[in-house]
């Protein structure tokens, strides 16, 4: 759907336009009085996100990243679905699942009041995914932009059969410096460290990150805080839906051998993610669903 038309049907004047984005790819800005937004249907992904009591972006997104069909856009809110990490049954599949690096359509875009807003986008099957995941499916992302930030991804079961999946909402937050950085809200939890086989390891302290860290976290109660000394901020993270929590930091190794990140960017980004990961298997009935929520907010 070309611009001009995503701006007839879906604008709101001072709220929602769309203009053309890196790659050509369109993009939603919206503004609230409590918050800018900036979001392409490409990936459904949020690009953007910034609280108008704070000048930093609450979101990291490379400045080298590649906005191109087929390449997943390196930062903000990657949509990791129908399979988190590498392809589950080896077949050469991307990682992370096909909705990252496909045009999504939009919906509706909604004023919830005049202090907040929102807007939904659906991905649904094709011959083409059918080929890749063979189910029936209707995937809707909506985000709505005010005093917090909330990602909502149902995943609604079409066929008549049972579905299973994994996925997270793969949130690169940004930070001043991970140096400088802490996690709380996962002491006491046990948890499977990536860069370390899958060992299992219990987190007993608040969390800071000095090294590469990929870590699958059993969680389903209670927020996740990031504690950044440097911007001088605590961003919370309440999660519904989900039960797995995801701790990912590239450090500088990642960084070298990625052509969409700079050498030096592991300092500025830290990635909480809500997750449906690891052996937390998300089981769909026929014509049943499932919602994952994230709920963000500044202190």
């Amino acid at each position: 759907m070309d611009i001009e038309t995503l701006n007839s049907l879906y604008s709101h004047a001072g709220y929602v336009t769309f203009k053309e984005g890196p790659g050509g790819f369109p993009v939603a800005l919206i503004t609230t009085p409590h918050a800018t937004a900036a979001i392409t249907p490409y990936g459904a992904q949020l690009l953007s996100y910034t609280f108008a009591s704070d000048s930093n972006d609450l979101l990291f997104l490379s400045e080298k990243a590649i906005f191109k069909e087929g390449t997943p856009i390196r930062g903000g809110v990657p949509i990791c679905w129908p399979w988190f990490g590498p392809d589950p049954q080896g077949q050469g599949r991307s990682d992370h699942g096909l909705a990252r690096t496909r045009m999504w359509s939009v919906v509706s875009s909604d004023l919830l009041s005049d202090q907040e807003c929102s807007i939904t986008f659906e991905l649904t099957d094709t011959p083409e995914t059918y080929t890749l995941w063979p189910y029936r499916f209707r995937l809707i992302l909506t985000l709505s932009v005010g005093r917090v930030l909330t990602m909502e991804l149902t995943t609604h079961n079409l066929g008549d059969t049972p579905m299973e999946l994994t996925q997270a909402l793969h949130t690169y937050f940004s930070v001043g410096d991970i140096t400088h950085t802490s996690v709380t809200g996962l002491e006491g939890f046990t948890y499977s460290d990536k860069t370390d086989g899958g060992a299992e390891k219990k987190e007993d302290i608040a969390i800071r990150i000095n090294a590469e860290t990929d870590r699958i976290y059993p969680f389903d109660s209670g927020d996740i805080l990031i504690n950044d000394d440097t911007l001088k901020r605590t961003i919370r993270i309440k999660c519904e839906g989900s039960k797995t929590a995801v701790v990912w930091n590239p450090w500088s190794r990642v960084c070298e051998q990625k052509a969409d990140l700079s050498l030096e960017d592991y300092k500025k980004t830290l990635c909480i993610e809500t997750a449906n990961a690891g052996d937390e298997i998300i089981r769909i009935a026929p014509q049943q669903s499932h919602t994952i929520k994230a709920i963000y907010s500044l202190e």
